[in-house]
């Protein structure tokens, strides 16, 4: 059996919202908060993520590059169809996600409150094992911003 590993990363600013509510896509789960990302998408750092390591970890070009921002095409796109790309292009290569792991640092929205539904949602998306941690930024210079690390595992083959 082969296995490979590759590593995401997304980071998208998050500005108040004027009116003081409002929804953040997160694992294309809609979350209440008074903060919306800054994006070209739908701004869900977490699929893009998410996204860009299955593509590492088969060896694909990254997120940025199959998808540029500049493409009005992928204006307010569903970041839902760029995981499912991703996936599509590992299974071509014979590739099946083995788990994901997930770090996601935000101050706003409390991630530990929404986990399960979080996994459940990214589970139903990629039929593999997922775990997720939220972290705060501790007050730090990066505090007004979703950062997101992710680790995927990919696996091909059977044990002989």
């Amino acid at each position: 059996m082969e296995i490979r590993v590759g590593h995401g990363y997304d980071l998208h600013r998050l500005e108040p919202v004027r009116d003081g509510a409002s929804q953040m896509i997160i694992a294309g789960v809609a979350i209440d908060c008074s903060v919306a990302p800054i994006a070209h998408s739908d701004g869900d750092a977490v699929l893009h993520a998410v996204a860009d390591a299955i593509l590492s970890a088969v060896g694909d070009p990254d997120l940025g590059t199959l998808f540029p921002d500049t493409d009005p095409e992928n204006e307010n796109r569903d970041s839902r169809e760029f995981l499912a790309e991703a996936i599509d292009r590992a299974s071509e290569g014979g590739w099946a996600i083995g788990n994901v792991d997930i770090t996601v640092l935000c101050d706003e929205p409390n991630i530990s409150l929404h986990k399960e539904q979080i996994c459940g949602s990214l589970r139903k998306l990629m039929a593999a094992p997922v775990n997720i941690k939220g972290k705060t930024h501790e007050g730090t210079s990066r505090s007004g911003a979703i950062e997101v690390h992710v680790v995927a595992l990919v696996q091909r083959g059977q044990h002989s």
